[in-house]
């Protein structure tokens, strides 16, 4: 058989899956969905000819043949070989050049992050900047495995290194149709929806739980965009974070303050202490400033 044409890509999703207790955690280190992993993993083994993890619905649990035993040896090996010889032949310079990656939610780059890096690209014009923006989980996954250096989700990371602490927590907004009878209304509550389906960003682990204790059906998406999009069908309500909020500016919906104190957001910073990087430091202090100027704003109509 030829040697097919394989990316490095591949090699190493296929090494995090290997090493991963299951298909979403696996997804998670990739920075991919579960099922766009799992067509990538088709298609490897499409490639090969053979099949490489054992399928188990059930558990859901990762299993590889013996092929795939096999081919991760070789998987290993060859991205190995590959990052020594980058190692040894990249400019020194390179090396030398200060790096800050940011992991955050999606809903923080508008109004939180971008003014920041805008800032710090002026002050430090040679930094190699770089953002991903997934949910909390991948977030957190991605500081624990030194794949970023920095993280902003609802939750602290824990780890050697790691600090952490809550930068600013942020009221919720109702968001409905203009042409919706609660339109009008200077504020509302979770009791004002008993009777409408809300559509509810996967992420929103607060608002789950309020709508699973009411007993209020929902439907999950896992982006900003799939939600406003089927509030502008006439889909029911969205009950979403401040910040998130600031970023639906769909001609045909309107948003509203709620009022339970119940369903509140904390958004924690999580950074590498070790090995101290100066440009991590200095985006923390911006960051800090720019949330505090933020917040201030906080009980304003976004």
């Amino acid at each position: 058989m030829r040697l097919p044409a394989l990316s490095t890509r591949e090699l190493r999703n296929f090494i995090w899956l290997a090493g991963s207790k299951s298909l979403k955690e696996a997804a998670e280190k990739c920075s991919l969905s579960q099922p766009a992993l799992s067509i990538q993993l088709k298609q490897l083994e499409s490639k090969l000819g053979v099949q490489l993890v054992l399928r188990s619905n059930a558990q859901k649990q990762i299993e590889l043949t013996a092929a795939g035993a096999e081919f991760l040896v070789g998987a290993r090996h060859a991205v190995q070989i590959l990052q020594d010889v980058i190692d040894r032949i990249s400019p020194p310079d390179r090396h030398d050049k200060p790096q800050l990656r940011v992991a955050c939610l999606p809903s923080l780059l508008q109004d939180v992050i971008s003014p920041v890096l805008a800032e710090l690209s002026k002050t430090h014009p040679h930094a190699q900047l770089s953002v991903l923006d997934g949910d909390s989980s991948a977030c957190s996954t991605l500081l624990s495995g030194k794949k970023c250096d920095v993280a902003l989700c609802s939750r602290p990371v824990n780890g050697p290194d790691i600090k952490s602490e809550c930068l600013f927590s942020e009221q919720f907004w109702a968001v409905v149709r203009k042409d919706d009878a609660r339109a009008g209304r200077d504020y509302l509550t979770l009791d004002d929806f008993t009777d409408t389906t809300i559509v509810n960003l996967t992420d929103n682990h607060a608002v789950s739980a309020s709508l699973l204790t009411r007993s209020l059906p929902y439907i999950q998406v896992n982006t900003i965009t799939a939600l406003e999009s089927m509030l502008a069908q006439g889909v029911g309500a969205a009950i979403v974070a401040h910040s998130t909020a600031l970023t639906i500016q769909h001609p045909t919906l309107v948003k509203i303050p709620l009022a339970d104190r119940e369903v509140t957001r904390q958004i924690f910073l999580s950074w590498t202490a070790s090995p101290a990087n100066p440009l991590v430091f200095a985006f923390i202090e911006r960051l800090r400033r720019q949330t505090e100027r933020n917040v201030l704003g906080l009980s304003a109509r976004p």
